[in-house]
């Protein structure tokens, strides 16, 4: 159950269904105070189903811009500020690979709806579609995430997504 208080305007809440989650490989940058600040709020799920693939040669995992299809995703809210949210945008790569959207996530039975910034992956080839869909994101020995330091300039993730790509 989460704890309903009122935020300070100044915060925004952000759902994160990824490597930004607790226990996962890039929350660290959540923890990371020169980035801004983030503090845990709850857990929650999207109010409509969403394909969440893990794809690429770096493994990540992106929450796919088509509502209707794939699972109802579980990830956690956390509060932040603006310069988080800017920090974010930037390791995102926000408006070329992610577009950040304010959507309504299920906070609980009986708990309702808070509206939450969360990165989508808007322009995508079809064969993503393709791949399984999960409803929760784990770091895995089968599909290991590659931290952003440790992938090839070679082959940067926009690569892997810009041949046959749609406009959903």
């Amino acid at each position: 159950m989460c704890n309903i208080r009122k935020a300070s305007s100044a915060l925004n809440k952000l759902f994160v269904y990824g490597a930004l989650k607790y226990g996962e490989p890039n929350h660290s940058i959540l923890l990371n105070r020169g980035n801004g600040f983030a503090r845990y709020w709850c857990r929650a799920t999207t109010m409509e189903k969403f394909p969440l693939v893990i794809a690429t040669r770096y493994n990540i995992p992106f929450l796919i811009k088509k509502a209707g299809t794939g699972n109802y995703v579980i990830g956690e809210i956390y509060e932040v500020d603006d310069r988080m949210l800017n920090s974010l945008d930037s390791l995102e790569d926000c408006q070329d690979i992610y577009t950040r959207e304010l959507l309504d996530m299920n906070i609980g039975v009986g708990e309702g709806t808070v509206p939450c910034w969360v990165y989508l992956l808007q322009k995508y080839p079809e064969k993503l579609l393709n791949l399984p869909y999960i409803s929760q994101y784990k770091n895995s020995a089968q599909h290991p995430y590659t931290h952003r330091n440790k992938r090839t300039h070679k082959h940067p993730p926009n690569e892997d997504l810009t041949y046959n790509v749609s406009s959903q």
